[in-house]
């Protein structure tokens, strides 16, 4: 069967794709007591860091409790289209996930503010004791040096039976890029994509997203996978 005819499978990151800007970054350098994050940054940007070691480093090294490090997310807004997406991909039974390199209580905390639920997350972990943070990596994979969670570890189990499309803006997309059947990229991960002569549909908000989503994937398919 061609893959274009499978049902699909969404896949978005998190930072700078469903939010305007990158939070974490935002984050980092709102809570950070000294400008070390910034050379962990360069580092791991250069591949002489992997992304866990990088975020173990910059997220221990915050100073701030958690009331205020959700209260400074309180106002952080998600793209609107993406709950059209939302909305579009259940009614026809389409699974949605979010991969990220950020944490999931800050993205869970985003997405309840937006009014955003019942959406599968695969993020990096976080504990609060005073005003230390302490992260874990459950999904860090040793030979993905790019990211902390290896995004494209969470597609694998779909590749068989959906067509798989991604969108995302960074060095840590790439794997996932290059994992999915339709790709939209922009930013870091445009670039990078281009360089490498992999085909991707651009974006700047998740708007084009979704009208090639109802462009590509409803009408007579979506009446199928309504019904499947």
């Amino acid at each position: 069967m061609p893959r274009r005819s499978l049902a699909p499978a969404l896949f978005f990151d998190f930072d700078n794709t469903l939010t305007p800007g990158d939070v974490l970054d935002r984050v980092i350098e709102a809570f950070s007591p000294d400008e070390a994050w910034r050379d962990w940054e360069e580092a791991w940007e250069r591949g002489r860091l992997s992304a866990r070691e990088c975020l173990r480093r910059q997220v221990e090294n915050l100073r701030v409790g958690k009331d205020a490090l959700l209260d400074y997310l309180r106002h952080v807004r998600v793209d609107p289209a993406f709950a059209a997406i939302l909305a579009w991909a259940r009614a026809r039974r389409i699974e949605v996930s979010i991969v990220s390199d950020s944490f999931a209580p800050l993205i869970d905390h985003i997405l309840g503010n937006n009014g955003i639920e019942g959406v599968r997350v695969y993020a990096n972990e976080l504990a609060f004791s005073g005003d230390r943070l302490f992260p874990a990596f459950p999904f860090a994979d040793p030979a993905c040096t790019r990211s902390a969670n290896a995004k494209a570890r969470h597609m694998q189990p779909y590749r068989r039976d959906h067509f798989l499309v991604f969108a995302g803006d960074g060095h840590s997309d790439l794997d996932a890029a290059l994992a999915a059947d339709l790709v939209f990229a922009k930013s870091t991960l445009a670039r990078e994509l281009a360089d490498l002569r992999v085909g991707f549909r651009p974006f700047e908000t998740l708007e084009p997203v979704l009208a090639c989503l109802r462009a590509d994937f409803s009408g007579a398919r979506a009446a199928h996978l309504r019904l499947a």
